[in-house]
């Protein structure tokens, strides 16, 4: 692999929040130009277009998901030598292992502190290139980068009110027998709880985990066709969904009305 200096990264997550935190934490604190992807699939046409110095990524991802994309990337000629670190929770140490086997040079768990990422990557980035630069330095500041965190931690919660709305009306859609449905309930579900990790609310990441996981049973019964009982263990996830994404809004809400209760009672606990 040939020394080069780290200057441009290209991240990449469908995430847009998580993608803005991660701009922000290395572009103003560590001063990389950093550039993203929502995709695996333009992930690749961008580090075709731009051929970054490091390519930073998630793991799990619809379509061409981390791997995939990955394995793409080393069987090209022209982007073979780029470094691949994923970013994600996935960290078991045999999940590492498969990772590094492909051919990342690293892991770094999710979620992550946005104030020590940069120096996160800067040190993967040194362990595979024995001419150790010195790292960029960015022109901002860790209350700049915070600020920038608190914002959308707080679009978060406004967003997320309005997705319970929504998962409601798709699960009604599903108990009519319209199932296209619970793939967009599972892609919903998989953003609040990486995003719900990542901006310090554990309890809306469990509730998106469970929601996830509810999908994979539903889709998975032999009787999803025949009775809407059981599709009553995800409209029960959504309902605690909502009960904490209103809790959590009481908690840092100034009392401007910034959130509107989503509340409609029933749904079991979870």
């Amino acid at each position: 692999m040939t020394t080069r200096k780290c200057q441009c990264i290209l991240y990449v997550d469908d995430d847009p929040d998580i993608c803005e935190v991660v701009r922000s934490a290395l572009s103003l604190l560590s001063g990389f130009d950093v550039r993203t992807a929502e995709s695996g699939e333009r992930a690749i046409d961008l580090a075709f277009e731009h051929r970054p110095d490091l390519i930073l990524m998630d793991v799990m991802m619809p379509g061409l998901d981390g791997p995939s994309t990955l394995k793409r990337i080393r069987a090209s000629a022209l982007l073979s030598e780029i470094p691949v670190i994923f970013l994600t929770a996935k960290v078991l140490p045999a999940e590492v292992a498969h990772f590094l086997d492909l051919g990342a040079i690293g892991v770094i768990r999710k979620p992550f502190d946005p104030l020590k990422l940069g120096a996160e990557v800067f040190a993967l980035w040194k362990k595979v290139h024995a001419n150790r630069r010195q790292a960029p330095r960015g022109r901002g500041t860790a209350l700049e980068v915070q600020a920038k965190v608190d914002s959308l931690s707080d679009d978060f919660l406004v967003r997320t009110t309005a997705d319970v709305v929504v998962l409601r009306e798709m699960i009604e859609q599903a108990r009519h027998g319209d199932l296209s449905v619970l793939k967009q309930i599972q892609v919903m579900a998989h953003a609040i709880n990486g995003a719900g990790a990542m901006f310090g609310f554990p309890d809306l990441s469990a509730s998106g985990r469970a929601i996830e996981r509810s999908v994979e049973d539903v889709m998975a019964s032999p009787h999803i066709n025949q009775s809407p009982a059981v599709l009553k263990d995800l409209a029960d996830c959504t309902e605690t969904l909502a009960r904490r994404v209103w809790s959590a809004g009481q908690i840092v809400s100034t009392g401007s009305g910034m959130l509107h209760d989503p509340g409609r009672g029933g749904g079991a606990g979870r």
